[in-house]
C-alpha cells in the first residue's frame, strides 16, 4: 500500500460532524440511541398495554425523537463559526436541550415500567405536578433550539443557502412543533373524535385512522428543522444558485400550510388517512 494513502485520515463520519459541531448533544443524542437497546428488550419480555398498544411504544418514538433532535441540531451547529460555538450562549442553549431530554425520556420510561401514562396524566397531584413538569421540559427544548437557530440566522454564512436553511429550519420547526405540541398538551389526549385507542392506527407513526389526531401537526411542524436544510442541500446542485433561497422560502410556506392544515384536519375530527 503506499505510503500516502496508509497515511491518509479515515473520512469524518456524520457522528463525527455531530461531535464537531457540539460534543454534548452528539453524546446526548447516541445515549438516547443507546436506550432503544434495554426498552426493545423491554418491548420484547412485556406484554403489558397502554391505550391499545405496549406501555413500551412511547418511550420508543421518544427515544428515537430525541436522538434526532439533538443529532440534528448538532449538525446544524457547525453552520455556526467556532468562536461562536465555544460561547457561553451557544454551550447555555446545549446543556439545557442535554438537560430537558434526559429528563423527559427518564420520566416517560419511568412511568412506562409502572404501566402508567406520562403524558396527559394528572390522575395524581404527583402525576399532575410531573407533566406540568415535562411541559416546562418540553418548551425548554423549544427556547433552546431556536435560540440556536437565531445564532446561525445571525453569525452563520448569510450567502450560503444551506446554512440559511438550517438557521430557519430550527427556529420555524421549533416555532410550529412548539405551538401545536401546547395546544395539544393542553387537551385530554391526542384524539379528537374516532376511537381513543392507538390501536390499528397508521404503522410506525401510531396515527388515529378513526378520527382527527393532534399529533400528525405537531410532527410535520417539528421536522421543517430537518426537511428545509435537507432540501437546500438537495438543491445546491439541481438548482440555479440565485434559486436555492427562494426554493428554501417556498418549501417553508409550504411547510407552515401542512401544519396548519393538517391541525385544522385533526380538530375537525378527520384523519389524515
Amino acid at each position: 500500500m503506499p505510503a500516502d494513502i496508509a497515511a491518509a485520515p479515515p473520512r469524518p463520519t456524520l457522528l463525527d460532524y455531530a461531535y464537531r459541531g457540539q460534543p454534548l448533544l452528539a453524546a446526548t443524542g447516541m445515549l438516547m440511541l443507546l436506550t432503544l437497546i434495554p426498552t426493545m428488550l423491554a418491548f420484547a419480555l412485556d406484554g403489558r398495554v397502554l391505550n391499545g398498544v405496549s406501555v413500551w411504544i412511547k418511550p420508543l418514538k421518544f427515544e428515537v425523537s430525541l436522538a434526532i433532535h439533538l443529532l440534528t441540531v448538532a449538525w446544524l451547529m457547525l453552520c455556526l463559526p467556532e468562536e461562536i460555538r465555544a460561547r457561553r450562549t451557544a454551550r447555555g442553549f446545549a446543556i439545557a436541550l442535554a438537560a430537558a431530554s434526559i429528563f423527559e425520556i427518564a420520566y416517560i420510561a419511568f412511568q412506562a415500567s409502572r404501566g402508567e401514562a406520562s403524558h396527559f396524566n394528572v390522575a395524581t397531584p404527583i402525576a399532575g405536578l410531573m407533566y406540568t413538569l415535562m411541559g416546562v421540559g418540553a418548551l425548554t427544548l423549544v427556547i433552546a433550539s431556536v435560540g440556536v437557530g437565531i445564532q446561525i440566522l445571525r453569525h452563520g454564512d448569510r450567502r450560503n443557502p444551506i446554512v440559511f436553511a438550517a438557521g430557519l429550519g430550527i427556529v420555524l420547526g421549533n416555532l410550529l412543533g412548539g405551538l401545536t405540541g401546547m395546544y395539544m398538551s393542553n387537551q385530554t389526549g391526542h384524539w379528537v373524535g374516532g376511537l381513543q385507542t392507538d390501536a390499528g392506527g397508521v404503522p410506525i407513526f401510531g396515527w388515529s385512522r378513526s378520527g382527527g389526531d393532534l399529533r400528525v401537526a405537531h410532527f410535520f411542524g417539528l421536522h421543517l428543522m430537518q426537511a428545509l436544510p435537507i432540501a437546500a442541500w438537495l438543491a445546491r446542485d439541481a438548482v440555479a444558485e440565485r434559486l436555492q433561497r427562494p426554493l428554501v422560502i417556498g418549501l417553508a410556506i409550504l411547510g407552515t400550510l401542512v401544519t396548519a392544515g393538517t391541525w385544522l384536519q385533526a380538530v375537525h375530527g378527520l384523519p389524515l388517512l
